[in-house]
């Protein structure tokens, strides 16, 4: 049984906008509060971006392999460690791409943001069905965002998203598994598995601006697969988004796993 009324009381008490996602992959049942109200995706769509990635890669319009340098005015600050290492440094485009994603490198996502176009990563998102999801602006560029073009997605949409992944259907079998194995590797972990035990494994993407938080991801069970995509925003403060993603991971992961109550 999932814990709903609990997950509504938690959410209740967040002071701001929240939309989630929650579906059993193993039995199907499927929980939403606000699934398609609209949010600024702040760093959940680089997970777009990666898919977009490896779309190019399949039409062999991409070498993974290829060594890259960052463009001087990619090199923007926020997460990441690109922008301070040396200049020169030849990453390739698999571990920038992997950088963008475990550590949430904006000056990695603007270099793969240049190679593989805005309109692809638009494209693939429409052709996948993510109706809500678009970018419009690369990481860090506060005037495009105080012009409106800001990078947008909803729970929904989120959800849409792992759950083709997990199925195997973005890009190929292949790609997708390779995307979450990525994803597995998620190095910023004070969100969703903030209060799991160290073991569970869980593919995600977090994501944050001034008081807004979200995270969104997949958890792989020894005996249940499930999907969770939190997103909060105007919030009182980015504290109070963090616990009220924490609290609903865990209630949900109790429940899972058999340790409700």
């Amino acid at each position: 049984m999932l814990p709903e009324r609990r997950i509504l009381e938690i959410l209740s008490a967040c002071d701001g906008e929240v939309g989630l996602y929650l579906e059993d992959l193993t039995s199907g049942e499927c929980f939403t509060v606000n699934p398609e109200r609209v949010f600024p995706s702040a760093s959940t769509i680089k997970i777009p971006i990666l898919a977009a990635l490896f779309q190019a890669a399949a039409e062999d319009k991409v070498n993974l392999d290829a060594e890259i340098t960052i463009k001087p005015e990619n090199r923007v600050g926020g997460c990441g460690v690109l922008s301070v290492l040396n200049p020169n440094l030849r990453p390739t485009i698999l571990d920038v791409a992997t950088l963008m994603i475990i550590q949430s490198d904006n000056a990695a996502t603007n270099e793969l943001t240049d190679l593989v176009g805005m309109e692809k990563v638009n494209k693939l998102s429409r052709d996948l069905g993510l109706k809500h999801t678009v970018l419009q602006r690369k990481m860090m560029d506060s005037a495009a965002a105080k012009a409106g073009r800001d990078n947008f997605t909803c729970a929904q949409d989120m959800g849409m998203l792992l759950h083709l992944l997990v199925e195997g259907q973005v890009v190929s079998k292949d790609a997708s598994a390779k995307i979450l194995d990525i994803m597995k590797k998620q190095q910023l972990r004070n969100k969703l598995p903030a209060l799991l035990p160290e073991e569970v494994t869980i593919a995600h993407k977090t994501g944050d601006l001034n008081l807004l938080e979200h995270d969104v991801g997949v958890f792989f069970l020894p005996d249940r697969t499930y999907i969770l995509a939190i997103l909060t925003n105007k919030l009182a403060s980015n504290a109070a988004g963090v616990k009220t993603i924490n609290e609903v991971s865990r209630v949900v992961y109790e429940a899972y796993a058999g340790h409700e109550g």
